[in-house]
């Protein structure tokens, strides 16, 4: 089935059509989801009832197709339902984070068939650290169980901003005298697909998230970092070059502080879990108490573990979590007064607060939005966890060949 993607379809022949009519019948089944009719098919394919009804013979007699059942009509006779038979289709699916990386095998429903994750790594621009990236991508493949010969493609999620359609990353790997993107399908020998970790986050969201059904909404991913995909018209945005949704370099921070970017008050200095150790190590400074144990060498206590102890009751992880939830609140009610969006979701780690981020996130939403927008606007925690960046990343691969849509 693999070989059909790649075939050669520039020398237009009776033969070459038929394959590409029958690729089409394969993808519109896939996009759906379940099964399609003959007449379906047709008005899809904008073909002729008999030659719709020779192809989908033709498939079925190869093996590609089965009938799962009749549809329901009004009169008239029931027609046939066809749906995909012994027919997987697989992504290998990378997710490059500031401390973590994740690889895995998803098939075209999302599904997670293999994944591993590598928690004692660390991003850094440089040639030794994306030697280390290419050898976990090919231990996994190759732990995976999955051949080589069913893999379709590989979808990329780094963090950072990347150029989704020429597949550079303009922060980390940037060294290399060709795309990221380029560099990786030479060298692992299948199609690479990239995109920001936000982006494929949010991704994932459309396609069997919260956001499936939804026109138009806001997904933050809050983590390490605050990271923002947008949904207008039913579609994620990407943005001329790809940066879209930069919510954290917009100017809703504290002022004074200067981002890795290079200006002040960028939002992703105080929300975020880099910005939560840092302001919790100050005030542990400064003389507040804590359950929370201290490292005794002066190093920071992980974001992680500061959620966690909001959820037991610390009083300063509660503080400022809340704190932080009313900042982001504020900025969000600005971004909904410009989208009017239907939902919000927030994912990552700070997910798992649910109510003790909600609450401050409402309030300070409601100093800055304006009434109406505010009152349609739902917020909801994404549910996909640790893997929603990973099938995102997957789910560039199976848009490219058109068997999922958004």
């Amino acid at each position: 089935m693999k070989a059909i993607f790649k075939s050669n379809f520039s020398e237009i022949t009776n033969e070459t059509r038929l394959m590409q009519q029958k690729l089409r019948i394969i993808q519109v089944i896939s996009q759906n989801g379940y099964g399609v009719t003959v007449p379906d098919i047709c008005k899809e394919l904008k073909i002729s009832a008999p030659t719709g009804i020779k192809l989908v013979n033709e498939l079925q007699s190869e093996g590609f197709l089965s009938v799962v059942g009749k549809k329901e009509t009004l009169n008239g006779r029931k027609p046939a339902i066809y749906a995909l038979k012994n027919v997987n289709f697989y992504a290998l699916s990378v997710e490059i984070l500031l401390k973590r990386i994740t690889v895995g095998v998803i098939d075209s429903k999302l599904n997670t068939v293999y994944y591993r994750q590598k928690t004692d790594f660390v991003l850094e621009n440089t040639p030794e650290c994306l030697q280390d990236v290419e050898a976990f991508i090919i231990e996994c493949l190759g732990n995976s169980g999955v051949g080589e010969e069913s893999i379709l493609g590989m979808g990329l999620g780094i963090t950072g901003r990347v150029i989704n359609e020429t597949g550079d990353s303009l922060t980390f790997f940037n060294f290399l005298d060709q795309p990221l993107g380029e560099y990786l399908s030479r060298t692992l020998d299948i199609p690479v697909f990239l995109n920001n970790d936000t982006r494929c986050f949010g991704m994932a969201e459309k396609i069997i998230g919260k956001a499936k059904d939804v026109n138009h909404a806001i997904i933050i991913n809050l983590s390490r970092g605050l990271g923002t995909s947008l949904i207008i018209d039913n579609k994620i945005v990407n943005g001329g070059m790809g940066f879209a949704g930069e919510m954290g370099h917009m100017q809703f921070g504290n002022k004074e502080k200067i981002c890795l970017c290079g200006k002040k008050g960028c939002l992703g200095n105080d929300v975020g879990g880099y910005s939560l150790e840092e302001s919790f190590m100050d005030r542990v400074y400064e003389g507040e108490k804590t359950m929370v144990e201290i490292p005794e060498d002066g190093s920071s206590v992980r974001y992680d573990e500061i959620l966690m102890a909001a959820l037991k009751g610390d009083d300063l992880s509660i503080k400022l979590i809340q704190e932080m939830g009313y900042r982001l609140g504020h900025a969000l009610g600005n971004i909904l007064n410009l989208l009017n969006p239907e939902l919000i979701i927030i994912g990552g780690k700070f997910a798992k607060l649910k109510t003790l981020l909600l609450d401050p996130v409402k309030t300070g939403m409601s100093g800055s939005a304006l009434v109406n927008p505010l009152q349609n606007c739902n917020i909801e925690f994404s549910e996909l966890g640790d893997l929603g960046g990973l099938k995102g990343a997957g789910a560039l691969v199976f848009e490219y060949f058109e068997l999922i849509k958004q």
